[in-house]
């Protein structure tokens, strides 16, 4: 298995396809890539239904990032770090990012997608047109969830269970369980790394909350302040896992809210 599969597991032969029609990667009019990352526990497969929406075939190119330690990349040690997680990651973006392009990332993906696009701006790159965060308080502020990296199984079990998003199938398998709550504790290992130093974006950040999840409207509003550019929050029904629940629902709003940003820029 090559480097691409294992950080784009459902997008690897079309980005190769791409790349070898066009190794420069000019600005396309075409499409807009969105790269999203996933929240804690997760996997690319979070993102893996909207890869295959057909309504936003020709515009826009949903791209799931499979994190070091599950999926594709299962071989591969968690990072140790957010630091060590974007440097990874920057390694095999640059040969696949084309301009326009947008950075997403929901719950513990969302301060990783921050990090990126901050990364990116300190070293002069082309910056993404905007970071759209879901389900995650702002890099400065106080987490409002329990859990962490010391906490016992049995806290983590309740609070994923009061979060959602985890399927039954697997709370009720004890070896799905222990697996499930080994990868999660590694991604709470590595969040817990992220050190806000007083980083501010120099692109639009927009957010997105649940009304019924920790990280509501009022701890996301703070995310208007490490962007010296453009905010809005949306809030939808539903917990911390609304971007699954809501199905079609939240996706033909993203899909809306890409196209706007892909048209403002004509």
């Amino acid at each position: 298995m090559d480097t691409l599969q294992k950080w784009f597991p459902f997008n690897h032969k079309k980005i190769r396809e791409e790349n070898e029609q066009n190794s420069s990667f000019n600005a396309s009019e075409e499409c807009i890539q969105v790269f999203c990352f996933p929240s804690a526990g997760s996997s690319a497969s979070l993102y893996r239904a909207w890869c295959t929406a057909t309504k936003n075939v020709d515009d826009i190119d949903f791209i799931p990032i499979e994190i070091p330690g599950r999926g594709n990349h299962i071989t591969v040690p968690t990072a140790a770090s957010i630091n060590e997680l974007v440097e990874s990651f920057l390694t095999i973006f640059s040969t696949v990012v084309r301009q326009p392009y947008i950075l997403y990332g929901h719950s513990f993906g969302a301060v990783v997608a921050f990090q990126v696009a901050h990364t990116l701006q300190e070293r002069g790159y082309h910056l993404p047109e905007k970071l759209i965060v879901a389900g995650r308080h702002a890099p400065h502020m106080k987490d409002p969830n329990p859990l962490s990296s010391v906490s016992t199984d049995q806290e983590i079990i309740e609070e994923i269970k009061k979060m959602g998003g985890t399927p039954e199938a697997v709370l009720s398998h004890p070896e799905m369980l222990q697996f499930t709550l080994s990868q999660l504790r590694g991604d709470l290992r590595t969040h817990e790394s992220f050190k806000y130093r007083g980083q501010k974006l120099q692109i639009p950040i927009e957010a997105h909350c649940g009304t019924e999840d920790d990280a509501n409207k009022m701890i996301v509003e703070y995310w208007k302040e490490v962007t010296e550019e453009t905010f809005t929050v949306t809030e939808f029904e539903g917990d911390h896992f609304f971007i699954k629940s809501l199905g079609d629902t939240y996706l033909n709003f993203l899909i809306h809210t890409i196209l706007k940003t892909k048209e403002s820029l004509t």
